[in-house]
């Protein structure tokens, strides 16, 4: 498996772990009886339970335009040191992301630097793509 396609693989297990925390949070929090109930009542978005959700979901967005992007680039055959420190760099960042914002640490906008850090990950691996040469524009056949 190439390097960019552990990245999102990787990023799919960190994902399933950040929902697992937030899913274990929130029933603490809330009791075993609205855990395996209809959840009429939602938890409250403050303290770790609210940062375990909000990490998985800023997790998830990120992860879905990594993806959009990178697995095309795979089909292509578009592999480079380029595509392979974006995704380095893409899963490092996410990683820290989680760890960062789990620990609800908030010293020199830690948590907004090393989602950056993932951010510029995103943006090389498109940069990549869209400077490769491959990228076309699919046009509807004439009948």
């Amino acid at each position: 498996m190439t390097v960019e396609l552990s990245a999102i693989a990787y990023s799919g297990i960190l994902l399933l772990v950040l929902i697992i925390i937030s899913a274990a949070s929130n029933v603490t929090a809330m009791g075993q009886a609205w855990g395996v109930g209809n959840r009429e009542d939602q938890p409250s978005g403050e303290g770790f339970k609210g940062r375990a959700k909000r990490a998985y979901m800023n997790l998830l967005e990120q992860l879905l335009v990594f993806s959009a992007i990178a697995i095309p680039a795979h089909l292509a055959g578009i592999h480079s040191s380029t595509t392979v420190l974006a995704a380095q760099l893409f899963l490092a960042g996410r990683l820290a992301h989680a760890i960062v914002y789990l620990a609800g640490w908030t010293f020199i906008s830690i948590r907004t630097i090393v989602w950056a850090v993932a951010l510029v990950g995103t943006i090389m691996m498109a940069y990549a793509v869209v400077t490769s040469g491959t990228l076309l524009v699919a046009v509807p056949a004439v009948m």
